[in-house]
C-alpha cells in the first residue's frame, strides 16, 4: 500500500530530473539555454504588454509589473505542470486536457495577484487575459525565430520517458520518412545552396548517402507506396482507372478503393508486417498500427483517436494554440504569396482559391506537426519500423511549382521536423536509423488546357465529332487525401472535440464515416457512346465504356475513324499507346510509331527523348488487365524538364518527363542499394527488407512460426532494343 502511495511521488522526483535533462538537450547547452531564456523573457514581457493593452480589465500598475508576473507565471508553470504530468496524465488523457487548461488560467490569475504591479478583477477576466497572451506569445516567438516546436515536442517526450513497460535493447529500429513529390535533382541542389540542413549534415558527415532510383509508370504515390511498402505495385494503372469488368472508377484516396489495392497487392509480408507503423499514408504495407492511413480506414481504423500522442497535441496549449496560432498565418501568407505571383506575372501559374489556402495550412502546420508527434510516441513505444509520409512539399508543389520559394518552404520545415526526430531519438528505448526517400518527383510545366483552351476530354470530344458522351474526373492529383484521412480519424475519436468535429463535418461526410472535404469523383457510366478520360499528371487514359474489353486500334478506328490518329498528332500529345491484335502495344508519335513486342520503329522513336526505360515502362502498363483503349503522354520540353499536365496543376506527376520519375533515397552509408540506381518502386523493397533483415528484423512470418527469407533482387524483363524497320 505504501508502495503505492509513494509512486506518483517517484514520479514527479523523476519527472524533474527527466525535465532538466530535456532542458539541457532540448536547448543546446548550458549557454543557448540561457540566451534562449533572455529571448523568450524578453518575448513574454512584449507579449504581456500586448496583453494588457487588449484586455481593459488587465492593469498594470507600474512598467516592472510586466516582468514580474512573466516571471511568477514561468516558476509557477515550473512547479504546476510536472504535477500534472505526473500525477493526472497516468490516469487520464481528457482530465489532462481540463486540468492543463484550468493551470494557465489559474497560474495567470495568480501570478497577477502575487505581482505587486498587476490587478486583475475576476478569475473569468484572467481567463481572458491568459489565451491573449499566450497567442501574442506564440505570434512573437514565431516572429523573431524562436522555434515554439521545441517546447511542445520536449514535453512530449518527458511525458513517453516516464511512461513504463517498453524494454530497452541495443537492437535498432527504423524510421523511414518520405517526403512526398521531391525529386533527386531538387534536393542535391537545396543542399548546394545551403538549405535542408539536417538532411545535408548528415550526407557530409558521412552518416548517410544520397541515391536516386527510377520510378516508373506510372509515377505517382499509390504506385510507388505500394511498390515499397509491399514489394508489388502490378495491376495500377494511374491514380485514378476505370475498370470494365466492375464498371467501376478506381480511385487510390478512396479508403474502400485503396484498401481494395492492398487486398490485390499484398502477401503478408509487408515492410510494416513485423510491429511496423503506418502514418499519413495510401497504403497500409501490413502495418500493425496504422494512424492517417486511407487504406486502414476501411477496416474502421480509429488511428489517431488512439493515440495518446494526438491527444496530448490538442488539449496542451503548447500544441493547439501555437498549431492555430501558425495555421492562421500560413493561411495569411498563402494569400499575400498568391497575390504576389499575380502581380509579378510569374509563369506558370495557376488559380489558388481560398480552399487551397486551407489545404496548405492543414498540410505545413497540422499534418506535420502530428506526423512529428506520432512518430515519436511510436519511438518510444520501441515499433520495429515506422513509415510515415510529409506530404506538405508535394501539396505546394503542385500549387506554386517544385522549385518556387514556396515549395522550398515547406521542405525546409520537413528538414526541421527531421532535426526533431533525431533529437527525440536519442532518449528512445533503442536505438533508430534513418531512411529518407521520395516517392516520386514532379515537373514543371502550364497545363495541357493553359496551352490549349480545352482539356483531353474536350478535344477528344471534337475528335469524335462531339457525338460522345465524354466524363472526365476533375479532381486534382491526391485532392486532400491525407487531411481527409486526418479529419476522418480525429472525428472518430470520443471526447468533446471530436464530437463537435463530427457535427461540423456532417455535410462532408460519406455514410460510411469517411470525411471528404475535396470533389469526389463521379464513376462515369457504360454507354456506347460514352469515353472516360482519366488524367495522372500528364498521363491521359482514355476507355470507351460500353465494351467488356480493351479494344485494339482496328475496332477503335471502325466506331471513330481517324480518331487514334488525330489524337497523336495533336501538338499536345507526344505519343499514344494503343493495342493491335497482331503486333501488340503501338506507340505513336508526331514522325513515327515503335511497336512494343519486338522493338520495331518505323521512321522516328517517339519514347526516345523520355529516357532508356520509356519503351519498358509503356509495356508494363499496356500488359494490366484494366489498361485503357488509349494510352497518351502529353508534350515534354526536355530542355527545361517541363510537361503539360492533364490536370490543372503546373507540378505534376503521374507521367514521364522531367524529374518526375527521379525520386531519391538517403540511406545510412553502410546500407549498400543492390544496384546504382534501383528501377521501380519494388527495387525499394527488396533493399529495404535486406536492410531490415541485417538487423534483425524479418517480415511475413510463416504459420509455422518460422521467418521467410529475403528474396534477392529480381531484374525486370527488358523490352528489345528498338530495330529501325
Amino acid at each position: 500500500m505504501g508502495g503505492c502511495q509513494t509512486r506518483p511521488v517517484d514520479d514527479l522526483i523523476r519527472l524533474y530530473r527527466t525535465q532538466l535533462r530535456v532542458l539541457r538537450e532540448w536547448r543546446g547547452g548550458p549557454t543557448a539555454l540561457v540566451k534562449r531564456g533572455l529571448i523568450v523573457l524578453l518575448v513574454s514581457v512584449v507579449a504581456f504588454l500586448i496583453t494588457e493593452w487588449v484586455d481593459p480589465f488587465i492593469v498594470m500598475l507600474h512598467p516592472v509589473g510586466a516582468v514580474e508576473i512573466v516571471v511568477l507565471m514561468a516558476l509557477l508553470n515550473a512547479v504546476v505542470r510536472p504535477v500534472l504530468l505526473a500525477f493526472v496524465a497516468p490516469r487520464s488523457l481528457i482530465a489532462m486536457g481540463i486540468a492543463v487548461l484550468l493551470a494557465q488560467v489559474a497560474v495567470f490569475f495568480v501570478a497577477a495577484r502575487l505581482a505587486p504591479n498587476v490587478y486583475v478583477d475576476t478569475f473569468f477576466h484572467a481567463a481572458i487575459g491568459s489565451f491573449i497572451y499566450a497567442i501574442a506569445n506564440v505570434v512573437l516567438t514565431s516572429v523573431v525565430g524562436v522555434d515554439t516546436s521545441d517546447s511542445f515536442y520536449g514535453l512530449l517526450v518527458q511525458r513517453l520517458l516516464l511512461e513504463r513497460g517498453v524494454e530497452r535493447t541495443d537492437r535498432p529500429g527504423l524510421v523511414v520518412i518520405q517526403i512526398d513529390g521531391l525529386a533527386y535533382p531538387i534536393l542535391a541542389a537545396r543542399i548546394r545552396a545551403g538549405s535542408v540542413n539536417t538532411m545535408a549534415r548528415w550526407l557530409r558527415d558521412g552518416s548517410h548517402e544520397l541515391s536516386r532510383w527510377e520510378a516508373l509508370l506510372p509515377s505517382m504515390t499509390s504506385a510507388s507506396q505500394a511498390g515499397i511498402l509491399h514489394g508489388n505495385n502490378d495491376g495500377i494503372p494511374a491514380f485514378r482507372w476505370y475498370e470494365r469488368d466492375r464498371q467501376h472508377l478506381m480511385v487510390s484516396s478512396n479508403p474502400q478503393d485503396a484498401a481494395e489495392i492492398v487486398r490485390r497487392v499484398s502477401n503478408g509480408e509487408g515492410l510494416l508486417s513485423n510491429d511496423g507503423v503506418s502514418i499519413c499514408n495510401l497504403v497500409t504495407g501490413d502495418a500493425t498500427r496504422s494512424y492517417l492511413t486511407t487504406a486502414a480506414l476501411a477496416e474502421g481504423s480509429k488511428g489517431i483517436g488512439e493515440s495518446k500522442a494526438f491527444l496530448g497535441f490538442f488539449f496542451s496549449p503548447t500544441g493547439y494554440l501555437r498549431s492555430l496560432t501558425l495555421f492562421i498565418g500560413e493561411f495569411l501568407k498563402e494569400q499575400y504569396q498568391a497575390r504576389r505571383t499575380r502581380r509579378s506575372g510569374v509563369v506558370p501559374q495557376m488559380n489558388r482559391g481560398l480552399k487551397y489556402a486551407g489545404m496548405r495550412a492543414a498540410s505545413n502546420v497540422l499534418l506535420r506537426d502530428v506526423n512529428v508527434s506520432l512518430v515519436i510516441e511510436e519511438m518510444y513505444r520501441g515499433a520495429n519500423v515506422i513509415y510515415a509520409d510529409f506530404t506538405d512539399y508535394d501539396e505546394l508543389a503542385h500549387h506554386c511549382g517544385p522549385e518556387r520559394v514556396e515549395s522550398f518552404d515547406a521542405l525546409d520545415g520537413i528538414d526541421r521536423a527531421l532535426a526533431v526526430l533525431e533529437k527525440a531519438a536519442a532518449n528512445t528505448p533503442r536505438p533508430y536509423r534513418f531512411v529518407v526517400l521520395s516517392d516520386h518527383g514532379q515537373s514543371l510545366g502550364a497545363t495541357f488546357k493553359q496551352r490549349y483552351g480545352q482539356t483531353l476530354g474536350d478535344v477528344v470530344r471534337d475528335l469524335m465529332g462531339g457525338r460522345a458522351s465524354v466524363v472526365e474526373t476533375e479532381s486534382r492529383a491526391e485532392d486532400g487525401a491525407f487531411v481527409n484521412s486526418f479529419l476522418t480519424e480525429f472525428r472518430q475519436a470520443r471526447g468533446i472535440v471530436p464530437g463537435l468535429a463530427r457535427a461540423a463535418l456532417a455535410s462532408r461526410t460519406t455514410d460510411d464515416g469517411h470525411v471528404q472535404v475535396g470533389d469526389g469523383d463521379l464513376p462515369p457510366p457504360a454507354g456506347a457512346s460514352t469515353i472516360a478520360v482519366v488524367g495522372s499528371g500528364n498521363l491521359g487514359l482514355i476507355w470507351l465504356t460500353g465494351h467488356d474489353h480493351r479494344l485494339v486500334f482496328r475496332e477503335i478506328e471502325a466506331i471513330h475513324p481517324g480518331l487514334v490518329e488525330r489524337l497523336a498528332q495533336h501538338p499536345g500529345v507526344s505519343m499514344l499507346l494503343v493495342d493491335t491484335r497482331d503486333d501488340g502495344g503501338l506507340v505513336l508519335g508526331h514522325d513515327g510509331a515503335l511497336y512494343l513486342r519486338d522493338g520495331r520503329v518505323e521512321g522516328t522513336d517517339p519514347t526516345a527523348r523520355f529516357g532508356p526505360h520509356t519503351a519498358q515502362s509503356l509495356r508494363r502498363i499496356h500488359e494490366m488487365p484494366h489498361a485503357p483503349d488509349m494510352l497518351v503522354i502529353s508534350e515534354y520540353n526536355p530542355v527545361l524538364g517541363e510537361v503539360a499536365a492533364f490536370e490543372e496543376l503546373i507540378g505534376s506527376h503521374g507521367g514521364l518527363g522531367g524529374p518526375q520519375t527521379e525520386p531519391f533515397i538517403l540511406h545510412p552509408v553502410d546500407w549498400k542499394l543492390d544496384e546504382d540506381v534501383p528501377l521501380g518502386a519494388p527495387a525499394i523493397y527488396r533493399n529495404l527488407r535486406r536492410w531490415l533483415a541485417d538487423i534483425g528484423i524479418e517480415l511475413g512470418p510463416r504459420r509455422d512460426g518460422a521467418t521467410r527469407p529475403v528474396e534477392p533482387p529480381r531484374a525486370l524483363e527488358p523490352v528489345p532494343t528498338p530495330v529501325r524497320g
